[in-house]
């Protein structure tokens, strides 16, 4: 059976990425730092649960849709994930605190310093910071006008 999983990278004004960690005592991935995401229900769009898990874990304003980035199968597994991108307004103290969870803003060039992540986001976060989508939601990538 295929488990079908999204992930959505929230990124604000600066490039910081919002990362997300459950606390020792979680049965479910304790100690790995993630994004906000989670399976897809069924009869559920990929985007319409990128937006119920965006809604439901990190409570913040996002600009407008999140866009689709990557969607592929995690290697070696049946997990398809949906991977989305969106920008936010939101920084640090717009976070809501979540008994059991760090949630926090991280700069992009910190995002992958030392931490470890779940297989899903560790996967994909790479690929994301080192793209020109990642640069323009961070404000940093400006193409050539047209002529």
């Amino acid at each position: 059976m295929t488990t079908r999983l999204v992930l959505t990278a929230l990124v604000g004004r600066t490039g910081a990425v919002l990362l997300r960690m459950r606390d020792e005592q979680s049965a479910v991935r304790a100690n790995r730092w993630s994004l906000p995401g989670g399976p897809i229900r069924a009869g559920e769009s990929p985007v319409g649960a990128a937006k119920r898990h965006i809604a439901e874990q990190a409570r913040l304003a996002v600009d407008g849709e999140p866009a689709l980035f990557w969607q592929g199968f995690l290697p070696g597994t049946r997990t398809d994930v949906y991977f989305f991108a969106v920008g936010t307004p939101a920084w640090n103290q717009d976070i809501v605190a979540e008994a059991g969870v760090v949630a926090e803003f991280v700069a992009g060039e910190d995002v992958l310093s030392g931490r470890a992540f779940t297989a899903a986001s560790g996967f994909v976060l790479g690929r994301f910071l080192d793209s020109t989508e990642y640069l323009t939601l961070a404000g940093r990538f400006f193409p050539a006008d047209p002529v």
